[in-house]
């Protein structure tokens, strides 16, 4: 199977598991099945971490190379999305910790759809881009959890596999990082879920296909 043909698979036909499958018996074309459905949501989790776009979409595509490498190890008691999503978040704060001593702030710091019509569609990107304002001014500890299990919707174990933290500490941040949000956007929603929260850090089109290209790119020269 070429690349290409697993570019047109990447929606449908192919689940993770098949595509893995596919990958681990030699066809690496269909790697790109398992990039393009979850790019985006490892590009959310690398931009938690690193408040910066185009850190986040470096940290993306090695995150990806990460995964190909990884990927013999899976295995199926996680889902691909959460273990991949995982790898996402060690490598973004890996480079994080690069640039500065990794120090975590404390929670007690703060202060603080298809069917939609064009309106409605414009106001939720519009309401989209206030969350990615006031989620990128939350405390790091929060900032992740709320992307984690809010944007990307992860669940508490999940999350809590991914920061490396208790399940409780996921369930205490989440709710304070929850209030500050509601308070901050009182106005606008009361929910960080929903439509609003799915234009959070959209990462498709051409920023999507780049990602991609350089995935695949690489991964033909391991």
């Amino acid at each position: 199977m070429t690349t290409q043909t697993a570019e047109q698979l990447a929606g449908k036909e192919f689940s993770d598991a098949e595509a893995i499958a596919a990958v681990l018996d030699g066809d690496r074309g269909c790697f790109a099945v398992l990039v393009k459905r979850h790019n985006q949501t490892l590009f959310r989790a690398c931009r938690a971490v690193l408040r910066n776009d185009t850190d986040a979409e470096d940290a993306v595509q090695a995150a990806w190379i990460n995964v190909y490498r990884a990927l013999a190890g899976f295995r199926a008691e996680a889902s691909f999305r959460s273990w991949s999503t995982r790898i996402a978040v060690n490598e973004a704060s890996s480079r994080l910790r690069q640039h500065r001593r990794f120090t975590e702030v404390p929670i007690e710091e703060t202060t603080m759809d298809d069917s939609a019509g064009p309106d409605q569609a414009a106001f939720a990107q519009e309401l989209g881009r206030l969350l990615e304002r006031e989620i990128d001014a939350l405390p790091e500890g929060m900032r992740a959890v709320v992307v984690l299990r809010d944007v990307i919707e992860l669940d508490t174990a999940e999350t809590a596999a991914c920061l490396g933290i208790e399940a409780e500490n996921v369930r205490v941040r989440l709710h304070r990082a929850r209030q500050v949000l509601a308070q901050r956007i009182a106005d606008a929603t009361g929910d960080v879920a929903g439509a609003a929260s799915a234009e959070v850090w959209r990462f498709d089109g051409e920023r999507c296909s780049r990602v991609l290209a350089h995935v695949m790119s690489t991964i033909e020269e391991l």
